[in-house]
C-alpha cells in the first residue's frame, strides 16, 4: 500500500525540455522578415517616383495651358512654323516647342504644344513631359 501511495518521478522527455527553436527556424524567419521589408522599401520608393512624375506632368500642362490661354487672349493667328521658348512653373524652368499646322478651314489652325524639363531634350526632339494639341481661329 505505501508503494501505490508514492508516486515514482516521471521522465521529463527532451522534446518538452529543449522547446526552443532551432538556428535553421530563425535563419528562415528572417529571411522572410528581410524579403518583406525590401518589398515594402522598394514599394515606398516606387510611389515617391511616381509622386514626382505626376507633379511633373501637372506643372507641365499648366505650362501648356497657360501658353495656349496666352496666345488666346492676344487673338493670336499663328503663322504655320515651329517655336520654342521657356517659362518658370513651380520653381522650375519648362521649355516648350509649338508646331502649327494648318487645317482645312483657312480660319482654324492646329497647334501641338510639346513641354520638356530642360533645354536638351526639348533641342533633341525627345519625348516631351505632355503633349497638348489645341485649335486656335481668326478672331472676327
Amino acid at each position: 500500500m505505501l508503494n501505490s501511495i508514492v508516486k515514482k518521478p516521471q521522465r521529463v522527455s527532451r522534446v518538452a525540455y529543449y522547446s526552443g527553436f532551432t538556428l535553421l527556424e530563425v535563419m528562415i524567419a528572417l529571411l522572410i522578415v528581410a524579403l518583406a521589408l525590401m518589398a515594402l522599401v522598394k514599394g515606398a520608393g516606387s510611389n515617391v517616383n511616381h509622386a514626382n512624375e505626376l507633379r511633373d506632368k501637372t506643372f507641365a500642362q499648366w505650362v501648356a495651358v497657360n501658353k495656349i490661354n496666352e496666345w488666346r487672349a492676344q487673338k493670336l493667328f499663328p503663322a504655320i512654323s515651329r517655336t520654342t521658348g521657356q517659362q518658370m512653373m513651380g520653381k522650375l524652368e519648362w521649355y516648350w516647342a509649338s508646331q502649327v499646322f494648318k487645317t482645312e478651314d483657312k480660319n482654324i489652325r492646329r497647334v501641338e504644344l510639346s513641354i520638356y524639363k530642360d533645354e536638351e531634350a526639348r533641342n533633341t526632339k525627345k519625348q516631351p513631359v505632355i503633349r497638348l494639341i489645341s485649335f486656335l481661329s481668326k478672331s472676327p
